[in-house]
């Protein structure tokens, strides 16, 4: 504590002469010294020192029992050794000895009786500026501390995230290549098969197609990159958030009611982004629910309310409080305990609804649960016709396509799919072996990955545009490997086709016929 004035400073009087602590004390009185604390048996001081917590003592040197050296012993061991409790000795002993000793012991100052009152005023008054200076100093240093504290907190748990997302982008690319093969393989099984064999074939293709959607939400969340928009229906939007986190809810009593209308207007947006805003709303509201022992309920009630369509997600947990209610959407503020959330979740949330036009906002009442709100405004997209629409065009006639993947699954399946059109295929595993094929034969196009051992898709197109420079307009790209920025920037550079594993047969072949008819 720093106290604010001469008045409020707590002073220990020590001495075993009544008439002496009176004199001090009435001293002390007159000069406007209010707190103080007095005693005349020194065994005392330790209990005193406990209970006032002095800002300064006065000490006598000679007493009975226990002398002021011996007390200062004492008060050595309880003081700490960071803090700054100035003893003032008062002694009729002028001897240079007793000065050192006492000096020695922990005194900061003494005067020898008898005293002048200006003299004692003013070495009071210097020793308690001195100690209010120096824990205001203590004070600053231990601010500064913890803002340091914090700030590298913040540090750590921003690189933590960064560090998640890339964890996270690699376990995801790794699963592409066999969920590649997986639904690959149940694409061409379902167009070849008879009707008993075909509805088996769905159900794969069904539950591969949920493991892609899984994984394609994973990678949104990882994703850190610029709005791309898009036609995005905000229905889907909802539904693929949920599919991530149902399983949590579901397995902790979580009910989910959604009303979200089929006929929503298209929003222009980013799809990736907003479907990140919705797993973070749904993981707050399951957070603010998990430990409650009543119902358990998410409600998402979406509608449209004139060029603007509105997104409700109200919980049933226990609210928030108003004082944390007005900081929910600052940076790396949290309630939840260390290692539980970084506090970036709802900031980030808002940041892209904004960036989208929109607005955020929060409604909650202590023990009544808690409802965000999203509004979007509408905004016309441009009228394109989506490739998916489009019918299989055959190519202008049969040639000759390299597949270069180092997955001997990934690339047998995309072989044989763009075999179906009538095309001779040939593999390669790396882009050095590609190379080595392409100088001995010729090839009409190329669907090549971009992440291989040896050389991979880079440097296979480096190369290719030194010594094949006809074929760099007939490469199309197959790649699971979308977070890298340097790899979006490669690609976007080539300005060749870019399709993301796991991806539709019937794509691929749309898009290699498209480059064949393009080149010819």
């Amino acid at each position: 504590m720093i106290p604010d004035s001469q008045g409020q400073a707590r002073i220990l009087i020590v001495d075993d002469e009544a008439a002496n602590v009176l004199l001090v004390q009435r001293l002390l009185e007159d000069a406007g010294y209010g707190a103080l604390t007095t005693t005349t048996d020194s065994r005392r001081v330790l209990e005193l020192y406990r209970s006032v917590h002095p800002d300064l003592i006065l000490l006598d040197l000679m007493m009975p029992h226990l002398d002021g050296l011996a007390v200062l012993e004492q008060l050595r061991g309880e003081i700490p050794a960071d803090a700054y409790v100035p003893v003032l000795v008062l002694t009729a002993d002028v001897t240079l000895e007793a000065k050192r000793r006492a000096l020695a012991a922990g005194a900061r100052d003494f005067l020898t009786k008898p005293f002048e009152q200006f003299e004692v005023l003013l070495r009071i008054r210097n020793l308690l500026e001195t100690r209010h200076l120096y824990v205001a100093l203590e004070q600053h240093n231990r601010s500064l501390e913890e803002t340091v504290r914090q700030r590298t907190e913040r540090l750590m748990q921003s690189e933590k995230v960064a560090a998640m997302g890339s964890l996270l982008a690699g376990v995801a690319h790794e699963l592409n290549n066999p969920l590649t093969v997986l639904s690959g393989h149940s694409q061409l099984l379902l167009k070849s098969a008879d009707a008993k064999l075909a509805r088996r074939a769905v159900q794969i293709q069904r539950a591969a197609d949920r493991c892609v959607r899984i994984v394609r939400n994973f990678l949104s969340l990882a994703r850190q990159r610029p709005p791309e928009r898009t036609e995005v229906s905000l229905k889907q939007v909802v539904q693929g958030a949920l599919e991530l986190v149902a399983y949590e809810l579901r397995t902790d009593g979580v009910e989910v009611v959604v009303e979200v209308p089929d006929d929503l207007p298209v929003l222009w947006a980013d799809g990736h982004q907003l479907h990140q805003v919705l797993v973070n709303m749904l993981a707050n509201a399951h957070h603010a629910m998990r430990r409650q022992p009543g119902p358990k309920r998410i409600t998402l009630r979406a509608g449209r309310t004139g060029e603007r369509v509105r997104l409700e997600i109200a919980d049933t947990g226990r609210g928030i409080p108003p004082e944390v209610l007005s900081r929910i959407f600052e940076p790396f503020f949290t309630t939840k305990p260390a290692g539980e959330g970084t506090g970036l979740g709802l900031s980030l949330c808002r940041g892209i609804i904004e960036e989208h036009g929109g607005t955020i906002t929060v409604d909650s009442v202590p023990g009544r649960g808690t409802t965000f709100g999203l509004e979007l405004p509408v905004v016309a997209p441009p009228r394109v016709t989506s490739p998916a629409a489009a019918a299989v065009a055959p190519p202008i006639r049969p040639g000759r396509v390299l597949v270069v993947d180092d997955e001997a699954g990934v690339a047998e399946v995309v072989a044989e799919a763009i075999g179906r059109d009538g095309h001779q295929t040939q593999i390669a595993t790396h882009g050095a072996m590609a190379l080595d094929m392409l100088a001995q034969d010729g090839y009409d196009a190329i669907v090549s990955d971009t992440k291989m051992p040896v050389m991979d898709g880079e440097g296979f197109f480096g190369e290719l545009e030194e010594r094949f420079p006809a074929m760099r307009q007939r490469v199309v790209f197959l790649t699971g490997d979308v977070l890298s920025r340097e790899k979006r920037a490669f690609l976007e550079a080539t300005g060749a086709p870019v399709l993301t594993k796991p991806c539709d047969l019937d794509e691929v072949r749309r898009t290699v016929n498209g480059v064949l008819r393009r080149a010819r």
